[in-house]
Formats: C-alpha cells, structure tokens, sequence
C-alpha cells in the first residue's frame, strides 16, 4: 500500500500552490486517487516523482500538453526525438540570447558615443548596414509590400534601429529629402536572415566622418541638421562621397516634445 498524501502536503513538497498542483492534474500529469467515503484526493510517491519528472522536462522548455504526450509514450525512442527537437529549441534560444547581451553592451557603448561625439567629428569605419525606407521624410509608405516587410522588420526588435539616409545627389543639389527606416548592422543579418533585395539596401562598411546629431519633433529633419558636418568636411579638404547614414541611438519624451540622437557617417573618399 503506497503511502497518501494530500494535495496540500503534495503542494507543500513541490514547492508549490494547491491551485497550481490541480493544474498539473487537469493536465493529466497526474492523475490522484479520490477516497469514496470523504471525495478528497490523494496523491502517492508515484504522483511524487511524475511531478518532479515533469518539472525536469518544464526546465527544457516543454509545455505542459508536450509533457502529458511525454508521459503517455510507451517508447524510449519517441522520449529521445522530442528531447533532440527540444535540444535545438535551446540552442537557438542561446544564440538568440548571447546576440542579446551583445546587442545590450552596444547600446549602452552608443549612448556613450553620442554623449561624447555632439558638436564633435572623427574619421572611423561605418560598420555595414542593411536599411528599408519605412517613410519618406514624414509620411509612412502604405503599400502593402512595404507594410508587410516593415512588420517582419518591427519583429527583429532590439536588433534593428530607427534611421534616416540622406542621399549624396540631394546634398548636392541642396535638397532637404530624406527617407527614414529601419536599420541592422550586418553582424546580425546571418541570424535574422537579412539580405539585400529590391526593398532592403545594403551600405557596405567605409570611411567616413563621425559625429552625432540632436534632432526634435518641434523642428524638422533637414539638411540644416548636417551643416556643421558638411562644413567640417569642406574645412578639412574631404569630399562626400556617398548617402549620409544616420542611426538613433536613443529616443525620449520628456513633456510635450520627442527628442532623438543621431549618430550620423559622413562617407569620405580616403585621405591617405
């Protein structure tokens, strides 16, 4: 005769509520024995070591219906696929969380970098980018094939980032269009499947001059936001030669009004 245990003593040695246990149950992890004469139910040390079983598989990742099939297969096979498939569940997840802790200490190095680098330039590499244009300037594009592609892109958050391209023909000519978008450095596209197509363009890594620029929804992005970078290049004898990249590293709302910062890649032909 196997020792009984009330749901409560049961709850008490899982480390969990009663009501949680009665999950367990209507989830057919275990199934306890009902005494006729008073209706409560009871558990044994089988039900015991089921749940502790299950507990192992819920720290795999498996649900609680994968572990009721779990529990009804009669095959040590069957057991072992679904521990492989779940292998590879956990190994995705390690990647997709070693690439987040990457992700996090690049952010916090830009905040950095735009604190330092307003009114500031230097001349570094542009890591390479892949950008879609979600608007142009401040009008959101409505196509459904860009809507679709903005929604699949919206779903890569925290690797993607907010960012406008100035091309290098409208600076020339002194006109104020800009597209904004999305963007993602290049180390990240093999792991979310980015490539170059008709929508998404791809800036290859250059030389250009850095800085970092404040903008504010009360007054529009425009040229007038590249000027001082513009004038440090003619200063300095160094010719644009390429669109003007810009990433948002941070976006707040204090009161009424939206601030952004931009680092901002003037591309250079080389000095050297």
């Amino acid at each position: 005769m196997y020792q009984k245990y009330s749901i409560g003593t049961m709850a008490h040695l899982m480390g969990i509520s009663a009501e949680a246990l009665r999950y367990y149950e209507s989830k057919n992890i275990v199934s306890p024995i009902r005494d006729p004469e008073t209706g409560y139910r009871y558990f044994n040390t089988w039900d015991f070591h089921m749940l502790l079983r299950a507990r192992h598989y819920q720290n795999y990742g498996f649900s609680l219906e994968e572990i009721g099939e779990l529990f009804r297969s009669g095959e040590l096979s069957q057991v072992r696929e679904k521990m492989e498939d779940q292998e590879a569940v956990i190994e995705k997840e390690i990647i997709r969380q070693t690439n987040l802790l990457k992700r996090i200490r690049q952010s916090q190095s830009m905040l950095k970098d735009a604190m330092d680098s307003v009114g500031k330039f230097r001349i570094e590499e542009r890591p390479g980018i892949y950008r879609m244009n979600t608007q142009k300037k401040y009008t959101l594009f409505k196509e459904k094939e860009q809507l679709d592609l903005i929604s699949e892109w919206s779903e890569k958050e925290p690797f993607v980032f907010s960012c406008a391209v100035f091309y290098e023909k409208d600076i020339r000519d002194g006109n104020s269009d800009f597209d904004f978008g999305l963007g993602l450095c290049e180390e990240y596209a093999p792991f979310l499947n980015v490539k170059e197509s008709e929508l998404v363009q791809y800036y290859p890594p250059c030389l250009c001059v850095h800085t970092c620029v404040p903008s504010r929804s009360s007054k529009y992005l425009s040229l007038d936001n590249l000027a001082d970078g513009l004038e440090f290049l003619r200063q300095n004898g160094l010719t644009l030669c390429g669109d003007v990249v810009t990433q948002v590293v941070c976006m707040t709302k204090p009161e009424e009004e939206y601030f952004n910062w931009h680092l901002v890649w003037f591309p250079i032909a080389s000095p050297y």
